[in-house]
């Protein structure tokens, strides 16, 4: 019988005497349990308790990937000594035990070493990782560990602000700092309760969702290149392709052949989202008269496993962007995000269901969808605007005669 694991969070009811509860590994076996420290202690308002999971993503994955280092050796153990008892993890508890001789690093060391060990992270992700990792460089060459606290938090905020970062960016920076120091606590470089980010609370704002209506979608579909303007043509394709289908860039990015399946209603795509985890499925050639579909048989590479979309990492396809805003005549701060804002409010504007955006976006909260509701509304709202404007001028004119 195999090992059940869930987290247990604040098993022992500190959070509401310290403010923060421990979260633990369950595991199960045999009507047996066995609890495991995470090292990591959280605010009540930090635990979703619905799924029993921390609302932050990035904690969340370092959980997921504690309960996989568990699964593995359970695994590996079964596999030599054909049987497994809760008291076999031991051995697996010895083995983490640091070294006597281990090597006393920085935290810029550490930071740097850490980022070869993230197979988990798209290739677009850890890019921006390796940009906040530079950016801590900038601020300062070398951080030791005993450097991580509320005052150096806030001096490298004044810096990035400085450098003319907006206030998202900036958070965007604290998050990644933040993985990166919560890694450090779980490898026992840094004592839990030395957590900076205890104390120092994030701030972003809201941004301006940007979306193309139907006509202005059309203006880029529109658009023709040389054989010079390849890279161009390829981003306006990429483009195009997440605003009929609603993947992100993560997503977009890695079809392949391998991907894509024969049915009776045509060409479908098959994959597993980078940031949700989740099977998703597209019946690309019902989708916007088939226009998904048409794009992938245009950049359909001889080999299965070739990315469809090769070479267009988020940053060179956000800047080729910019350029293809101009050639339309749209909006020329696009970027490639508002492919997937202009998925879900095209998709409102066709179906008036805000189930179906909510489904095919895979949006867990209801929340994340209303605002493509809102914009849709906003829309009609400035078209009635005019109509009614238009109506009373003429009735003016006309009484006026």
């Amino acid at each position: 019988m195999k090992v059940k694991y869930q987290l247990v969070y604040d098993r022992k009811q500190q959070a509401s005497k310290k403010g923060r509860g421990l979260v633990q590994i369950q595991a199960y076996l045999n009507g047996e349990r066995r609890y495991f420290s995470t090292k990591l202690h959280l605010t009540l308002k930090e635990w979703d308790r619905s799924k029993n999971v921390p609302k932050d993503p990035y904690t969340a994955r370092l959980l997921r990937n504690q309960i996989e280092e568990l699964e593995t050796f359970e695994i590996e153990y079964r596999a030599l000594h054909k049987q497994f008892s809760l008291q076999d993890f031991d051995f697996y508890l010895e083995s983490k035990k640091p070294s006597k001789k281990r090597e006393i690093l920085t935290f810029t060391e550490f930071f740097r070493d850490q980022l070869t060990k993230q197979p988990q992270l798209a290739k677009a992700t850890l890019v921006t990782h390796r940009v906040t990792f530079k950016t801590l460089c900038a601020f300062r060459k070398k951080v030791e560990f005993s450097d991580l606290n509320f005052a150096f938090l806030q001096e490298f905020n004044n810096f990035v602000s400085k450098r003319g970062k907006g206030i998202n960016t900036i958070e965007k920076y604290h998050r990644h700092l933040r993985k990166y120091i919560n890694l450090a606590i779980l490898h026992d470089f840094l004592p839990e309760d030395r957590n900076p980010y205890k104390k120092f609370k994030l701030v972003t704002e809201e941004t301006e969702v940007i979306f193309l209506l139907p006509e202005e979608r059309k203006r880029i579909e529109a658009l023709e290149f040389t054989p010079e303007q390849k890279e161009l043509e390829l981003a306006r394709d990429m483009f195009l392709f997440a605003c009929y289908t609603g993947l992100r860039h993560s997503d977009c990015s890695k079809i392949c052949a391998e991907n894509l399946l024969i049915t009776a209603d045509g060409i479908a795509l098959k994959y597993k989202a980078q940031k949700t985890s989740k099977l998703d499925y597209k019946p690309l050639s019902l989708l916007f008269d088939g226009a998904p579909a048409e794009i992938i048989k245009k950049h359909l590479p001889l080999r299965p496993d070739v990315q469809i979309f090769r070479g267009m990492y988020s940053q060179k396809v956000n800047k080729l962007l910019k350029k293809i805003a101009r050639m339309a005549y749209v909006n020329p701060k696009l970027y490639f995000k508002a492919s997937r804002d202009t998925f879900g409010t095209n998709l409102y504007m066709l179906s008036g269901d805000d189930k179906l955006v909510q489904v095919q976006l895979q949006h867990s909260k209801r929340d994340q969808t209303d605002k493509y509701v809102h914009a849709v509304q906003q829309v009609q709202n400035e078209a009635l605007k005019k109509i009614f404007k238009q109506t009373s001028k003429g009735s003016d004119d006309s009484g006026n005669k």
